[in-house]
């Protein structure tokens, strides 16, 4: 009987794809639980409800708090640029 490894979820798949993003965003969920960093409501429409955008991945507490709607925006903005 051999084990044929289980195949990788679109999440394990976005995160090998993408280490320095999840490192970031993994850096960001603790900092948040610790007091560390404080949410903050979004810089484009005041919505208090937020998620942080990295500009910079190398600086993961450089952040940017957006809504969600913002914060998609934001992406779809810079994809077509």
């Amino acid at each position: 009987m051999t084990d044929t490894p289980k195949p990788l979820s679109r999440q394990q798949r976005w995160r090998k794809r993408n280490p320095k993003s999840y490192l970031a965003h993994l850096a960001v969920g603790a900092a948040l639980r610790h007091g560390v960093i404080e949410r903050k409501p979004c810089e484009c429409c005041g919505d208090p409800k937020t998620e942080a955008h990295h500009p910079d991945y190398d600086r993961p507490y450089d952040v940017q708090w957006l809504c969600r709607k913002c914060h998609k925006a934001l992406h779809a903005k810079e994809s077509a640029a």
